[in-house]
C-alpha cells in the first residue's frame, strides 16, 4: 500500500469539500491488508506535518 495515497487522504478529511471523496478513499484503503502497518508507519513518521500524524490517533472532530 502506497503511504502517500492514505496520507493525501488523510489530509482531504481535514477540508470540507475534499471530506467525503477522502473518507471514501480510506474506507477503500482499510481493506488492504497492510493497511494498519501504513498507518503505523505514517504515526511514526517525523517528516509528516503533525496534524496529519495527530488525525491518526483522534479523527477528524471537525
Amino acid at each position: 500500500m502506497d503511504p502517500n495515497t492514505i496520507i493525501e487522504a488523510l489530509r482531504g478529511t481535514m477540508d470540507s469539500t475534499l471530506r467525503e471523496a477522502a473518507e471514501r478513499k480510506l474506507n477503500e484503503a482499510h481493506k488492504s491488508v497492510n493497511f494498519v502497518s501504513t498507518l503505523l508507519q505514517i504515526t511514526m513518521s517525523e517528516q509528516l506535518d503533525l496534524p496529519v500524524r495527530q488525525i491518526l490517533m483522534w479523527g477528524n472532530t471537525t
